[in-house]
């Protein structure tokens, strides 16, 4: 016979909390475009980074210094065209490094001749490394009184200035070339344009003043659509005020994959996209489109498997 276990209500079990949570941390390109996608569907995506494309090279460039992928979208910011790091994010990596000894921060002076100091000590070396930044300074940079936060912040921005000095010079190591975000942002710079894709020829067509379109050769009508069947205009119209949008180059590669449901046709639609001469010399951009190609050629065999 079974007994009849009777529980003292005040002998209740304990309860244990859960161990520490620990970041997801990609491994691959498909890992990391994965996790951009969902931050962006949840819009929850940084000012700047509201492409899953954008994202993740934010992603990225982040753990490329160490950081979660998360941690990345908050202090990884795309200013001129130039990945750049928070000063926040910048300080907290050089003391997760275990390189820093001490740090200092002050501001000295009032009005015109206020300045801000930065000295750092990184362990192993004998002399600290120190940098400033004053009104003087500011205004022969043009940034003294600058519309925004030199307006709103100016001992805030005198002091990030400082900073950023200091720790790209004693710590180039920690940071791997990201510059600081609050400096790269004050220094306009003319963003390169991506080589505008060479277009296909097109048949020889001529527009008449009510806008039809006839063909040379038949005289006959045509519509503005089968012209573009005919000549794969609308592959790589991705052109917006005259520069490359690589966003909507990529969206457009992924529609025309997703209309692809064997590896033969996505091969034919990689072909004519033309990613990799496409993004020459750009190894984020390449690896997004692979990962775009990789992701569609999986679920292909997905589904194939599926049939079977």
């Amino acid at each position: 016979m079974n007994a009849i276990v009777q529980h003292d209500p005040e002998r209740l079990p304990s309860l244990q909390s859960g161990g520490a949570v620990k970041a997801i941390v990609p491994q691959d390109f498909d890992g990391a475009w994965r996790i951009a996608l969902a931050v962006c569907k949840a819009g929850m995506a940084p000012k700047g980074l509201e492409t899953p494309e954008k994202a993740m090279v934010a992603i990225m460039h982040g753990m490329e210094v160490g950081m979660t992928p998360m941690a990345s979208l908050q202090s990884i910011a795309v200013v001129n065209g130039r990945p750049t790091i928070w000063g926040d994010g910048a300080i907290g990596l050089v003391r997760g490094s275990g390189k820093l000894e001490w740090i200092k921060e002050k501001l000295t002076g009032d009005g015109e001749n206020m300045a801000a100091s930065c000295e750092v000590k990184r362990k192993g070396e004998a002399d600290p490394t120190k940098a400033t930044f004053s009104v003087a300074d500011a205004k022969k940079a043009n940034l003294w009184g600058k519309q925004g936060p030199w307006q709103q912040y100016p001992k805030r921005m005198l002091a990030m200035r400082a900073r950023a000095f200091a720790l790209r010079d004693a710590f180039a190591d920690v940071l791997r070339g990201l510059g600081i975000a609050e400096e790269v942002q004050d220094t306009p710079q003319e963003r390169p344009q991506a080589p505008k894709p060479p277009a296909p020829p097109a048949p020889p067509t001529q527009k008449i003043e009510n806008q039809e379109t006839i063909d040379a050769g038949t005289g006959e009508v045509i519509d503005d659509s089968q012209i573009v069947r005919e000549t794969g205009e609308d592959i790589g119209a991705v052109m917006a005020d005259g520069e490359f949008d690589a966003a909507a180059f990529f969206e457009e590669m992924e529609t025309s994959f997703a209309a692809e449901n064997s590896v033969e046709g996505v091969e034919e639609r990689w072909t004519e996209f033309d990613p990799m001469a496409q993004f020459e010399g750009d190894e984020s951009n390449q690896g997004i489109a692979l990962a775009i190609k990789k992701r569609r050629l999986r679920e292909i065999e997905r589904a194939s498997n599926e049939q079977e």
